[in-house]
């Protein structure tokens, strides 16, 4: 388990935004109203993971009999789960790559024993990147857990997972911190770890708001030591602005050889910086997406595959190449695109 989610359990860190959701859930849980399958969605860097691992230590922590709202992070159970060995707790975490029938059978046979301590949980992270016929696999289980289950499952993106799915879960929505709490927190984080904090107020919204004002994802770009206008976002934005096919290739065969970046971390940050672009060609900050020469049909058809690619990519049946997924969006303006 990361650092950081040993120190949400044992109360020495607090992420912002989380303390509303904690509460909220506590609420359900103490009125015993809790469903005992959970789907916790919201943008990708929320922190969704870290609150999976803290529902987990909730529903296991000894302090719950006495009618502790929290994990108590020092009890016998408490210290299992931070540690990531609780004999009650299974975890499917691949952080972007499908999840297989395998490991859904897995899960079956840990939900399927008993527990001498009363409960115990399972825990899928992205769990729309289970593949259909996981899905397939996944849904007897959803649709009777069993008194003594509990299924945690987390995603940034709940359409693509099947209808069959996500009407047999409490879906419960992360919020995005409010923008002025995310501005204050950047402040410090940057003063933190020595970086100059911008005079200029739209300099930092328009940071905040190409990550989407999700405090993980921003703290990821902070602790590069790089300026966060390079790196992987200035590799993505090179490729939307390319002006000759060879560049394209050459950006292309970076990502995949040089960063090794994965088709979903690919994917993320392209969707961000069309988001930006749009946003700013709307507002006339920044030229055009994609720069100059670039028709509304070609835009229409990048969409088209950036569609395609997440169906493929949630199949789970087709190994997606990021250097080709690269060449694939950043050549659609010198094809014969139909209008």
């Amino acid at each position: 388990m990361e650092a950081l989610t040993k120190k949400l359990l044992d109360g020495t860190v607090q992420l912002l935004g989380h303390e509303s959701v904690k509460s909220e859930l506590s609420s359900v849980m103490d009125f015993g109203r809790m469903h005992p399958v959970v789907l916790l969605e919201g943008r990708a860097g929320l922190g969704k993971r870290h609150l999976a691992w803290w529902l987990a230590a909730r529903w296991l922590c000894q302090a719950r009999l006495n009618g502790q709202s929290s994990p108590c992070g020092v009890c016998s159970h408490c210290k299992e789960v931070i540690a990531g060995v609780h004999r009650d707790v299974f975890v499917i975490d691949h952080r972007g790559e499908t999840i297989k029938t395998a490991e859904i059978e897995a899960l079956q046979d840990h939900v399927g024993m008993l527990s001498g301590d009363g409960v115990r949980v399972a825990i899928i992270m992205d769990a729309d990147f289970m593949n259909l016929e996981a899905c397939n696999r996944a849904l007897k289980t959803l649709e009777e857990p069993g008194d003594q289950v509990r299924i945690i499952m987390t995603t940034s993106r709940p359409l693509a997972l099947p209808a069959t799915i996500l009407g047999r879960c409490l879906r419960w929505r992360v919020p995005v911190p409010p923008r002025h709490e995310v501005l204050a927190w950047m402040r410090f984080e940057l003063e933190k770890n020595g970086r100059s904090v911008a005079a200029d107020e739209f300099h930092l919204e328009s940071w905040a708001s190409r990550l989407g004002w999700c405090p993980g994802q921003i703290a990821r770009d902070i602790e590069d030591k790089n300026d966060h206008e390079s790196g992987l976002w200035a590799d993505v934005r090179s490729l939307l602005r390319a002006t000759r096919p060879a560049e394209v290739l050459r950006i292309s065969a970076d990502l995949a050889r040089v960063r090794k970046v994965t088709v979903p971390e690919f994917l993320r940050v392209l969707e961000w910086e069309l988001s930006r672009l749009y946003a700013g060609q709307v507002s006339g900050r920044v030229e055009p997406q994609g720069g100059p020469g670039e028709s509304s049909a070609a835009r229409r058809e990048r969409r088209r595959l950036i569609s395609e690619i997440r169906r493929l990519s949630v199949m789970g049946k087709v190994v997606l190449n990021t250097q080709l997924v690269a060449e694939s969006i950043g050549l659609v303006r010198w094809r014969e695109v139909e209008i």
